[in-house]
């Protein structure tokens, strides 16, 4: 068994019994879902900036709120895989990280949908498809990460650590 750093370590990386997620995909995870809420304000404010669209309080909070609202799943990645922490990662974030990989699968095939209608391929980067695609995959990657790290529990260590089908009552001493 290896020692408490060794293992804070492993845990920090995701490899071996750690319980959280590797520290890389969770980063990944929350440069993508920022990099889709300001695509949004690109591509929406864009409008304001050429002077196509007034810049009226309805358009504006269209323009700004789906980045602040991007705020919320990055805080879940970033606590799914802080490495300091102890402990199984809460639910809470485990829900929200699911929550936005299903939401941005959607959110994808409704803005890569129009290929199948014939749209042109340049045309696909106004909409949310492109941007939404790498979230999809990476939260769904982060949650399923998470998530099976949630059973699992660090082995004790020492002389007094017992190794399956070695405790008391089976029969078995160990070696």
């Amino acid at each position: 068994m290896g020692t408490g750093k060794q293992r804070t370590e492993r845990g920090a990386t995701g490899d071996g019994p750690g319980r959280r997620p590797p520290v890389w995909l969770g980063r990944a995870a929350v440069v993508a879902i920022l990099g889709l809420g300001v695509a949004h304000l690109l591509v929406t404010g864009g409008f304001v900036l050429s002077g196509q669209q007034e810049p009226t309080p309805g358009f504006l909070v269209w323009v700004f709120a789906p980045l602040l609202v991007a705020l919320g799943p990055a805080a879940a990645a970033v606590s799914l895989m802080r490495p300091g922490a102890e402990g199984a990662p809460k639910r809470g974030p485990v829900w929200a990280a699911g929550t936005t990989a299903v939401l941005t699968t959607l959110l994808a095939l409704v803005g890569l949908a129009p290929l199948a209608f014939g749209a042109s391929p340049a045309s696909l980067f106004l909409g949310p498809g492109p941007y939404a695609l790498p979230c999809a995959v990476l939260f769904t990657a982060l949650t399923l990460s998470a998530r099976a790290r949630r059973g699992t529990a660090v082995p004790p260590e020492g002389r007094s650590a017992t190794t399956p089908g070695t405790a008391r009552g089976t029969g078995r001493t160990p070696a």
